[in-house]
């Protein structure tokens, strides 16, 4: 201990430098531990996000763009796709469950879904307090909605085309607020859930392609809690009938024959068929017609979660190549996204080992000119009874003091950046979190580059002459 606090304070005793090497090294640590902290919450994040959706089927467009605003709710939508096509597809046997979205207003920012029940079960939902939706204009918030705009269980609100808070806005219709979610840590904590209905209602007889451009130059003002005392009555005559059981998937049987009929208990059973079998059963679904399903229906996109792992291989291709939506697969996609996203987390990597170097090299520097210009008081130590070990060890625990402060320093530098980035609707708001194995790691090659760069330093003073050095005229 007493040799720490001697190294200690011959660091403290030249100030300036002393904080320039530990700010030069604590830059390079908190650039390399700010893309730890990316890369690691943005993956969970997206994993939690994902909740075992296995493809998504849209507007033809951008596929990463038709995930990045149907599943992340980080992008604008590709447009809108019809309903009854999207269910013919979704009654496949390979499919063990659908969910339709139906996107294009928001409140006060924050996106509003129209969705059923089941969106929610995805994420393990629960309720904080309240009920769920059950009948159009309806509305559940999540959890960081509720905290954001102030909104209760009983009030009411209305939503604003686009998803922007400036726009045209809906006021001749009302939402309930009928619960509130409990946090889940995903992007359901930033959204509003509603009907699918509720969407049809207000946008009906409106052309709800989502574009940016529709509403980026509109400025309306309006009432953030609006007092609903009058009570909205709908019909909804074409879609009453029409409810959406995401695990029955059941075809008219006297459409079908005994051919049809063997090839989808094989579908059902997981095993292999061939691709003529494929085409001839998919050609005769999507002749048939939902019942209930008005045809002139459209959704945002449509959330499909197999049955079978052979559905990976066969309902992509088919829906890419024989309608006119488009069928992508989220962890393909963003695993494509977060490898073009490598590369700037790669260049940035680079510049920071090379800030750490340059700064275990100013280290070397600091020390060695803190040698010689100490080496008096260094041969003043050993007379007095300090072992050349101590001195030894004494040089080295300065290098590695001062990496392990540039060290700590980044990291809470890193940290202190963190809490003021703009977080994305589907990663949760952390603030402080839990060290990174990375930065354990780091934290070896820190206190390793503050031993090499005082390695030279100190084995000189470990072999300094005490008489040649206390006889020399210079110090005398």
């Amino acid at each position: 201990m007493y040799i720490f606090n001697l190294a200690f304070k011959r660091l403290i005793s030249r100030p300036a430098n002393s904080l320039l090497s530990l700010l030069l090294f604590a830059i390079g640590i908190s650039i390399i531990s700010l893309i730890l902290l990316a890369d690691r919450q943005m993956k969970d994040s997206v994993q939690r996000n994902l909740a075992g959706v296995d493809l998504v089927m849209g507007a033809k467009g951008s596929p990463v763009q038709l995930i990045l605003s149907s599943v992340l709710h980080a992008d604008y939508p590709t447009g809108n796709i019809n309903l009854r096509e999207a269910e013919n597809i979704a009654r496949n046997p390979l499919v063990k469950q659908y969910i339709p979205l139906a996107l294009g207003d928001n409140y006060r920012g924050f996106r509003i879904v129209g969705t059923t029940i089941e969106y929610s079960g995805l994420y393990n939902a629960e309720l904080y307090r309240g009920q769920w939706f059950e009948s159009v204009f309806e509305a559940t918030v999540g959890y960081r909605v509720a905290q954001m705009t102030g909104l209760e269980v009983g009030d009411h609100f209305y939503g604003v085309h686009g998803f922007r808070d400036v726009g045209h806005a809906h006021d001749y219709f009302h939402y309930s607020v009928s619960g509130i979610m409990a946090p889940t840590g995903t992007v359901l904590d930033n959204l509003i859930l509603t009907p699918v209905e509720t969407v049809w209602a207000v946008h009906d007889g409106q052309d709800h392609t989502h574009d940016e451009h529709d509403h980026e130059n509109c400025d309306h003002e309006h009432d953030e809690h609006a007092d609903c005392d009058q009570h909205h009555e709908h019909d909804h005559d074409d879609s009453a009938h029409h409810e959406h059981d995401s695990h029955n998937h059941h075809f008219d049987d006297h459409q079908e024959n005994p051919q049809l009929n063997e090839i989808r208990a094989r579908i059902e059973a997981g095993e292999d068929i061939s691709r003529e079998e494929m085409e001839l059963f998919l050609a005769t679904q999507q002749q048939a017609h939902v019942p209930g399903t008005d045809d002139h229906r459209e959704i945002t996109a449509m959330l499909l979660i197999y049955r079978s792992p052979a559905a990976n291989i066969q309902l992509p291709r088919m829906i890419n190549e024989s309608t006119n939506m488009q069928a992508a697969s989220p962890a393909l996609e963003l695993n494509r996204l977060f490898s073009l996203l490598a590369f700037g987390f790669d260049a940035l990597n680079i510049i920071a080992w090379a800030i750490i170097i340059i700064s275990g090299i100013n280290i070397f520097v600091h020390l060695w000119n803190t040698l010689r210009r100490g080496i008096h008081e260094i041969a003043l130590m050993r007379v007095m009874g300090a072992s050349r070990h101590k001195v030894f060890i004494m040089l080295l625990l300065q290098g590695m003091i001062l990496a392990f402060g540039g060290w700590i320093t980044g990291v809470i530098l890193a940290r202190a950046i963190w809490m003021f980035l703009p977080s994305f609707h589907f990663m949760p708001d952390v603030a402080f979190i839990m060290l990174q194995p990375g930065e354990l790691l780091l934290l070896v090659y820190a206190l390793a580059t503050g031993i090499l760069a005082s390695i030279i330093p100190a084995w000189l003073a470990y072999k300094t002459d005490i008489h040649f050095t206390l006889t020399r005229p210079e110090n005398a």
